[in-house]
């Protein structure tokens, strides 16, 4: 009797044991599903296609090294970043032609630019009928955003810029400021970019950006108990730089940032 009462108890317990790891393998999916909901930006989602693609192992990680390609007339496979990348593709269009088919048409329409090819080693690989159009459009958007392709003119945003890039903002940010860098025990999982849909429930106006940018976060969130709850136990903690900063250079981050939403990838 109490054997069979062990071996009914032992079922009972491998059946709960199960039922709790099915449940933590949903909210692990869960979780992984809202981090990749419409609240990562584009250009986040760039990195991960160009990632899963392959495009890193010719580019370097994150696209930023780049890699010797002898026989080449230029020698070199070029990085995202670096301006460089502005010898290769005049345009957003030009730069979804060498995803697409390799190489741009003006590029295969030039003899001259072909000869420089013509004997390269590592050749960039085609990739129509392969990725999907969102695919290309998360590509291209993050190219753009890693090699500075476009960048605010010069005046107060430029300034910005400069400031963002001297204090590391991109570093959690991402590049420009535009990417979704995952952020553990987060209300949403990651760190939304500036130019995001949901940017503006972080940050409702000039002021409260300021407020993140001296103190960390601004008041409205810091004095709601449910707010507060996941600011605080989030893993990855936005800096004040009060005492860091002189307010001029806090008004250019401003400027930068409101060139940023402005013109969203």
């Amino acid at each position: 009797m109490l054997r069979g009462l062990g071996a009914r108890e032992g079922r009972r317990v491998n059946r709960t044991g199960r039922a709790l790891a099915v449940a933590a393998l949903l909210i692990a999916v869960a979780a992984a599903i809202h981090w990749r909901g419409k609240g990562v930006s584009r250009v986040q989602r760039g990195w991960t296609v160009a990632s899963a693609k392959g495009c890193f192992t010719c580019h370097g990680p994150g696209g930023i090294r780049g890699m010797a390609d002898p026989g080449h007339g230029l020698d070199e496979i070029p990085p995202f970043s670096g301006g460089l990348i502005t010898m290769y593709a005049r345009t957003e269009g030009e730069i979804r032609e060498w995803i697409l088919d390799g190489l741009p048409r003006r590029v295969r329409d030039d003899p001259e630019q072909m000869k420089l090819r013509a004997s390269a080693t590592i050749r960039m690989p085609a990739w129509r009928g392969r990725l999907s159009g969102d695919e290309v459009d998360d590509l291209v958007a993050y190219v753009k955003a890693v090699s500075e392709f476009e960048t605010p003119p010069e005046g107060p945003a430029a300034q910005g810029h400069e400031v963002a890039v001297r204090l590391g903002c991109f570093n959690c940010h991402g590049p420009q400021g535009r990417a979704s860098m995952p952020n553990p025990r987060s209300f949403k999982g990651y760190i939304p970019s500036w130019d995001g849909q949901d940017f503006p429930e972080l940050a409702r106006d000039d002021a409260e950006i300021r407020e993140w940018v001296l103190d960390g976060r601004p008041r409205r969130l810091h004095d709601s108990a449910l707010a507060r709850v996941f600011l605080d136990r989030q893993v990855i903690q936005m800096p004040a730089y009060r005492g860091h900063i002189d307010p001029a250079e806090v008004d250019r981050l401003v400027d930068y940032l409101r060139w940023v939403r402005a013109h969203p990838y």
